[in-house]
């Protein structure tokens, strides 16, 4: 996100479909099977990123309650 707010500062913006891929693509290895889930089930040219993170944020929590 960081980075995304500092190329938005610099003039560059990124459409909601370009910054849900970037972020799916950002994810370490043990993130795949979520990635693959949201795919899966979301249509992301609608994925609003708010919701992205919002699923990504409650799989982390979920998952470190396991661990």
């Amino acid at each position: 996100m960081n980075v995304i707010n500092s190329l938005k500062s610099l003039g560059k913006s990124f459409s909601s479909f370009e910054l849900v891929n970037k972020i799916l693509r950002s994810l370490p290895k043990r993130w795949d099977s979520k990635i693959t889930a949201i795919q899966e089930a979301k249509n992301l040219n609608d994925l609003a990123l708010k919701e992205l993170i919002g699923s990504l944020m409650t799989y982390e929590m979920v998952f470190l309650e396991h661990n």
